[in-house]
C-alpha cells in the first residue's frame, strides 16, 4: 500500500496546520489536526526543530493507519464526517486491539485536555476505547475529565465499566468512592472503602479516606476508629496523627489532639503544621507548649512577623505585659508597616493602664500624619480612661465626618455630656449630626431616642422612630433597632412585631431569626421551628458567641444536652466575656451531670454579671454544694 503524505499550510485566520495521508488507491483519506500557533512557534525557534516535530507527528498518525478500514465504504457521525462512532455508541464486539491506535488517540486527548479543549478530550478519550476497550488508563482518564466537566453520572458509568473488567481493583474501586462522595452519596462510598479495607485490612488510603467520609458525615465516633486504627497499623503516619488530631480538635478532646499534634511534629516538623498546634495549644489554654512552638518558630527564622506577634498575644492573655510589649518593640524593627505595629503597642499601653506613655507616642504620631484616624481614636480612648474629658471631647469634635470613626465620635460625645448631665448638649451634638444629610447615620436617631427614653419623653422618642422610618425608607435596620427600642422599654409583644417585620422583609436577617428563635426558646414554645431559625442563623454568622449560645440554649430545651453543652462551649471560645453564655453552659453541665465543670461556669458567671443578675447564679450555685456537700465559693 503506497502512503503519499501532503503539508498541507493553514490560510489566513486558521488555527490548525492538517497532515492528509491517502494511499495510492485514494482508499484512505486521515487527517491529523495540529495546533498552528505551537508549530508556528517552533518555526521561529528553529527549522529542525520544526522537522522534528512534523516527523513525529508523522509517525504517530502512520502509526494508527490500521484504526482505518482499507475500503471505500466510511462510517460517518454527527458533526465529524469520516470518522469511526463514538465507543459509547458501539455495542460489544470482539476484535483484535489496536495499541497504536488507542496510544495516538489517548496521547490526543491528553493534550486537549491540558489546552484545555474538553470536548475535543473527551471526544479522543472515546476514539481511544475504540481501540481498545480495556485501556484502563483510558478510563480513568475519561472519568477524571467528565467529572471535571460536570458529567458525574457517566463518570460512574465508566468507573462501574472499569470495575466489572476487573473486579478487585483497589485502584478503581477507590476512584469510585471519591466519585459517590462528591455526590454526597456518602453510605455507597462508604460501603466500598469497607469493602477494599475487608480484602486489604492495611490499605492506608482507603482508611484514611473512610475515615475523613465519616468526619464529613459528623460520625465522628466512626471516623476516630478508623482514624485511631490506621495510626495504630502506620505509627509514623504523618497524615494519620495530623489528621486524627484535627478530628480530636473537632471533638473538644484537646489532651488527645495535642498528643496526635505532638506526633505529627516529631515526624515531620513545619511551620504550617507548628502554627496548627500552637492555635490548639491556646485554644486549651496550654499557653507553655504554644509559647514553646513560636519560640522554636523563631529560633529558625527570627523573621517571622507572625511568630512574634502570636507570641506576644500569648503573653498578653497570659498578663505578661512587659514581655508581650518587648516582643512587639523587636517586631516593630522588622515590620514592613512599623507604624500599625506602633498602634498596636499602644492598644496594649492603654489597656495596661500605662496612659501618659501611650499619649505621648500617640501624639507622635498624629504630629506626622495629622489624619491618623487609628492614632486619634486610641488617643480619646487614652484620654477618656484618663478622665481628662476636656481633650476627650476636644478631639472628638476633630474627627471628620468621612472618617470611619465619626458615627462612634458622635455617639461618644454625647455620652460624655450625659456623664456630666449636660442633657440639652447631648442632644444638640446628635441633631446637628442628623441635621448633615450626607453624613447622617441611623444610630444617631436610636441614640436621641434612647436620650428621650432615659428622660421618660417617649413621645419623643417615638417621633424619633417615626423620623427615622421617613429618612431611611429602605432600611430594614430601622425595624430591627425599633424592636430592640421596645424590648428595652418593656414592650415585647411589640418588640417581637417589629422582628417579624423585619423578617417578613429580609427573611435572612441573621440577628431577627436570633432574637425571634431564643424568644420561643425561652418561653418554651415553638421549639422545633426556634431551633430552625437559629440553625438559619448561626449559618448566617457562625463566628458570633451570641447567636452559638441560642443554638446551644434550644438544644437544652430540647433536651438534648450533649449538644447543647458542645455549642455552648463553642459560645463561650467565642464570646468570653458574657455572663449570660456561661450560666447557660453551667446549667447544660449539670444536665450531664459534670458538677464540676457546672460549678467552674458559675463562678464565671459570677465573675461577670452585674450585681442584680448575681442572685440567681448564687442560689444555683448553693443548690449545687447542697447536693455534693461542697462549698460553693459564692461571691
Amino acid at each position: 500500500m503506497a502512503i503519499s503524505l501532503r503539508l498541507i499550510m493553514p490560510f489566513a485566520g486558521s488555527q490548525l496546520l492538517k497532515l492528509f495521508f491517502t494511499t495510492a488507491q485514494g482508499g484512505i483519506k486521515m487527517v491529523v489536526s495540529v495546533g498552528y500557533r505551537k508549530i508556528m512557534g517552533l518555526v521561529v525557534k528553529g527549522g529542525k526543530c520544526m522537522l522534528k516535530r512534523l516527523l513525529v507527528v508523522a509517525g504517530l498518525a502512520l502509526c494508527c493507519l490500521s484504526c482505518a478500514t482499507t475500503t471505500t465504504t466510511s462510517t460517518t457521525i454527527q458533526g465529524v464526517p469520516g470518522q469511526p462512532p463514538f465507543a459509547a455508541e458501539l455495542e460489544p464486539y470482539e476484535e483484535a486491539v489496536d495499541l497504536s491506535c488507542a496510544y495516538f488517540n489517548f496521547l490526543w486527548g491528553r493534550s486537549s485536555e491540558i489546552d484545555g479543549r474538553y470536548d475535543e478530550a473527551i471526544y479522543a478519550y472515546k476514539q481511544a476505547l475504540v481501540c481498545d476497550r480495556q485501556a484502563g488508563h483510558v478510563m480513568r482518564a475519561l472519568a477524571g475529565l467528565l467529572v471535571k466537566t460536570g458529567q458525574r453520572e457517566q463518570a460512574v458509568e465508566l468507573v462501574n465499566r472499569l470495575i466489572a473488567l476487573t473486579p478487585k481493583d483497589a485502584e478503581a474501586r477507590t476512584l469510585l468512592a471519591n466519585l459517590y462522595s462528591i455526590m454526597d452519596r456518602f453510605g455507597e462510598a462508604a460501603a466500598i472503602y469497607q469493602s477494599i479495607l475487608t480484602d486489604d485490612p492495611k490499605n492506608f488510603n482507603s482508611r484514611l479516606l473512610l475515615g475523613g467520609l465519616y468526619a464529613r458525615m459528623h460520625d465522628y465516633e466512626k471516623a476516630r476508629q478508623v482514624l485511631e486504627k490506621l495510626v495504630e497499623l502506620n505509627p509514623d503516619s504523618y497524615a494519620g496523627f495530623y489528621y486524627l488530631a484535627k478530628l480530636y480538635q473537632e471533638m473538644r478532646l484537646f489532651d488527645k489532639a495535642a498528643h496526635a499534634f505532638e506526633k505529627a511534629l516529631i515526624i515531620n516538623w513545619s511551620p504550617t503544621l507548628a502554627y496548627e498546634a500552637a492555635e490548639l495549644f491556646e485554644q486549651d489554654n496550654r499557653y507553655p507548649e504554644a509559647i514553646a512552638i513560636y519560640q522554636r518558630l523563631l529560633a529558625e527564622d527570627g523573621s517571622d512577623v507572625r511568630a512574634k506577634s502570636l507570641l506576644a498575644n500569648v503573653y498578653l492573655r497570659q498578663g505578661l505585659v512587659d514581655k508581650a510589649l518587648q516582643e512587639m518593640e523587636s517586631l516593630r524593627d522588622i515590620a514592613v508597616d512599623p507604624v500599625k505595629v506602633e498602634l498596636a503597642i499602644c492598644r496594649i499601653l492603654i489597656d495596661a493602664g500605662k496612659h501618659p506613655e501611650a499619649i505621648k507616642r500617640l501624639e507622635a504620631i498624629l504630629k506626622k500624619d495629622p489624619q491618623s484616624d487609628v492614632a486619634r481614636a486610641l488617643l480619646i480612648l487614652a484620654y477618656y480612661q484618663q478622665r481628662d474629658l476636656v481633650a476627650t471631647k476636644k478631639l472628638l469634635r476633630q474627627v471628620r465626618t468621612v472618617s470611619p470613626a465619626y458615627e462612634e465620635s458622635v455617639i461618644m460625645l454625647a455620652r460624655i455630656m450625659q456623664e456630666e448631665k449636660d442633657l440639652a448638649g447631648a442632644e444638640k451634638v446628635i441633631q446637628q449630626a442628623m441635621a448633615d444629610k450626607q453624613a447622617r447615620r441611623l444610630n444617631f436617631y436610636v441614640a436621641l431616642a434612647i436620650l428621650y427614653a432615659g428622660q421618660d419623653k417617649h413621645d419623643k422618642a417615638q417621633e424619633v422612630f417615626t423620623r427615622a422610618f421617613a429618612d431611611f425608607p429602605d432600611n430594614v435596620e430601622v425595624y430591627y433597632e425599633y424592636a430592640l427600642f421596645l424590648f428595652k422599654l418593656n414592650d415585647p409583644t411589640g418588640a417581637m412585631r417589629q422582628m417579624e417585620e423585619v423578617l417578613k422583609r429580609e427573611p435572612k436577617h441573621a440577628r431577627a431569626l436570633n432574637y425571634v428563635g431564643y424568644t420561643w426558646a425561652e418561653e418554651g414554645r415553638n421549639i422545633e421551628e426556634a431551633k430552625a431559625y437559629i440553625e438559619q442563623a448561626v449559618a448566617l454568622l457562625p463566628k458570633d458567641g451570641y447567636v452559638r449560645d441560642s443554638l446551644g440554649w434550644v438544644y437544652y430545651r430540647l433536651g438534648n444536652f450533649s449538644a447543647a453543652v458542645r455549642e455552648l462551649e463553642l459560645a463561650v471560645m467565642l464570646s468570653p466575656d458574657d455572663p449570660t453564655i456561661y450560666e447557660h453552659l453551667g446549667d447544660a453541665y449539670l444536665k450531664n451531670n459534670d458538677s464540676s465543670r457546672a460549678r467552674k461556669a458559675y463562678l464565671k458567671s459570677l465573675e461577670f454579671y452585674e450585681d442584680d443578675k448575681k442572685e440567681a447564679v448564687r442560689r444555683k450555685l448553693e443548690a449545687l454544694s447542697s447536693k455534693d456537700g461542697s462549698t460553693g465559693g459564692t461571691k
